[in-house]
C-alpha cells in the first residue's frame, strides 16, 4: 500500500526554486532521496542546506543510481524541461515540471505524449492554482455565481525588475522569453483556470524590448534587478500585451512587464460574467453585481489557511489516484497561448492556435 512516506523523489536542478520543491515534498511526507545539477558549487550548497546525501552531476546519473525513485521534480532551466521530463518519464517516474512547461508547443506535445506512453503523471508547476483565493473563485464559478464568463483580464506590472539581466533569464534560447514566460504565465494560467479552462483558439499579441537592450545603460537595482552580466545577452521582451479568443466566445486581455514607465501593479485577475464579476488582487476577492436594481459591490471572505500545496497534491495523485489539478495537457494549452503571442507579435497579425 502506497503512503506519502513511501514516495521517493529526485530533484533535477539545484537552483533557487529547488528549495521550494524540497521543502514541499518534506512537508507532504515524501522522502527527497537525491539531487542533481551540473554546477558543483550550487549542488554542494543545496545538498548541505537540506542534508541530501546523494548528489549527481546529471539527471542520467541520478536516475541510473536510484531506480527506486517514484517521482522527479524538474527544476532545471527552461530549455532543459523537455529533455529532463521525457528522460524521467521513460525511466518510469512521475514528473512535476516547473513552469514554463517547455520552450515550444512541439516540445510540450512531446512531453504529454511521453507521459501517456509511460502511463505516468505529468504535472505542471502552476502554483497559483493552489492558493486559497483562486480555489474559492473556482468554487464560486462551479456554483454558477458568475453566470456565463464572457471576458477576463490579467495583469502583472513591474516598473523596474529585469531578473539577472544578461544571464539565462534574458537569453531566449535558454528561457524561451521574458516576463510573459517568467511572471505572465502565473496570471494567465490562474485566470484561465478560474474561467473554467475554455479552449484557446486565437491570439493577437505584441511584445517590446525597451529598457534592457543596452545592458550597460540599465543601472536600476532592486529585488529582481541583479546580478547582471554586462557582456551577456538580452534578446527577450520586457513588456507584452495580448488578446486571446476562446472556443466558447469568451476573451482575455493580458499585460505583463519587467520594466515600464507606469505604476507598478501586483498580479490581479478580473472575470466578467453575465450574473456577476469578480476581481482578485492584493486586497482579496471583490464581487461586482446588482441587487434589487442597485449596483452592489461585495468583498468575499475565505479561509486563507487552506492552502493546497502543489507538492502535497502531486503526492496525493501518486498515492491515491486523485485527478491532477494541473496536468500536462493544461500546460500544453498555456504553451499554445504563450507561443501564439510571440508568433502574433512577429507576424503583426492575429494567429490561430
Amino acid at each position: 500500500m502506497k503512503t506519502p512516506r513511501s514516495i521517493k523523489v529526485g530533484i533535477i536542478g539545484a537552483g533557487q526554486i529547488s528549495d521550494n520543491h524540497i521543502e514541499g515534498y518534506r512537508k507532504a511526507g515524501a522522502e527527497v532521496v537525491a539531487l542533481c545539477d551540473p554546477a558543483p558549487q550550487t549542488l554542494a550548497m543545496r545538498a548541505a542546506k537540506f542534508n541530501i546525501a546523494h548528489t549527481y552531476p546529471s539527471a542520467e546519473a541520478m536516475l541510473q543510481a536510484h531506480p527506486e525513485l517514484t517521482a522527479v521534480s524538474v527544476c532545471s532551466p527552461n530549455s532543459f524541461h523537455q529533455e529532463h521530463t521525457i528522460l524521467a518519464l521513460e525511466a518510469g517516474k512521475h514528473v512535476l515540471c516547473e513552469k514554463p512547461m517547455a520552450l515550444t508547443v512541439a516540445q510540450a506535445e512531446a512531453m504529454v505524449a511521453a507521459a501517456r506512453r509511460a502511463n505516468k503523471i505529468l504535472m505542471c508547476g502552476h502554483n497559483q492554482r493552489f492558493t486559497p483565493a483562486v480555489q474559492k473563485i473556482n468554487a464560486l464559478r462551479e456554483e454558477g455565481t458568475f453566470g456565463k464568463i464572457y471576458h477576463a483580464k490579467c495583469t502583472w506590472i513591474r516598473r523596474r525588475g529585469i531578473p539577472g539581466l544578461g544571464r539565462w533569464f534574458t537569453t531566449k534560447k535558454l528561457s524561451g522569453g521574458g516576463p510573459l514566460i517568467d511572471i505572465g504565465i502565473h496570471v494567465i494560467d490562474r485566470t484561465w483556470y478560474m474561467m473554467g479552462k475554455p479552449r484557446p483558439v486565437a491570439v493577437s499579441g505584441a511584445t517590446y524590448s525597451v529598457f534592457g537592450k543596452d545592458i550597460a545603460k540599465y543601472v536600476c537595482t532592486g529585488m529582481w534587478a541583479g546580478p547582471r552580466d554586462p557582456h551577456g545577452v538580452m534578446d527577450v521582451e520586457d513588456f507584452a500585451s495580448a488578446f486571446v479568443r476562446f472556443d466558447n466566445g469568451a476573451t482575455m486581455t493580458i499585460e505583463v512587464s519587467w520594466a515600464a514607465n507606469r505604476a507598478e501593479e501586483n498580479p490581479w485577475s478580473l472575470l466578467m460574467g453575465d450574473k456577476m464579476g469578480v476581481l482578485l488582487n492584493d486586497n482579496g476577492i471583490t464581487l461586482f453585481g446588482e441587487r434589487s436594481g442597485a449596483i452592489a459591490t461585495e468583498t468575499i471572505d475565505f479561509d486563507k489557511s487552506v492552502y493546497r500545496d502543489r507538492h502535497a497534491h502531486f503526492v496525493d495523485c501518486i498515492v491515491n489516484g486523485t485527478p491532477c489539478t494541473c496536468p500536462g495537457e493544461d500546460g500544453l494549452a498555456i504553451q499554445k497561448v504563450l507561443n501564439g503571442i510571440y508568433r502574433s507579435s512577429e507576424e503583426n497579425a492575429e494567429v490561430k492556435i
